[in-house]
């Protein structure tokens, strides 16, 4: 009966020696897994960062297009009016006219 019990007693050391073991390698795993976590994070925060950089600049690549755009319809207009001007003179008042 002794022996019986002190076998009972080395299986139940060995299994607790077992659980603990586990129970390390489970509090390791869950540290890890909250660092990867941590990492993911920061990268996410990183990338939503850089998104709103790349958007911003997509913005401001789009009003420098309407700026251009708009320079180069002012352009025009004023190109059409030098020709009009050019080709209509009026006596005594063109900017272009030679004096006599």
């Amino acid at each position: 009966m002794v022996n019986r019990n002190q076998q009972q007693l080395a299986a139940d050391l060995q299994e607790n020696k077992q659980l603990q073991q586990a129970q390390q390698e489970v509090q390791a795993a869950h540290q890890l897994l909250q660092a990867e976590s941590q990492q993911l994070l920061e990268a996410e925060q990183l990338l939503q960062m850089e998104t709103q950089q790349v958007l911003q600049a997509q913005q401001q690549v789009r009003q420098e297009h309407q700026d251009v755009e708009l320079a180069q319809q002012m352009l025009l207009q004023a190109q059409a009016e030098a020709m009009t001007i050019q080709n209509n003179p009026l006596q005594g008042s063109s900017p272009f006219e030679e004096p006599k």
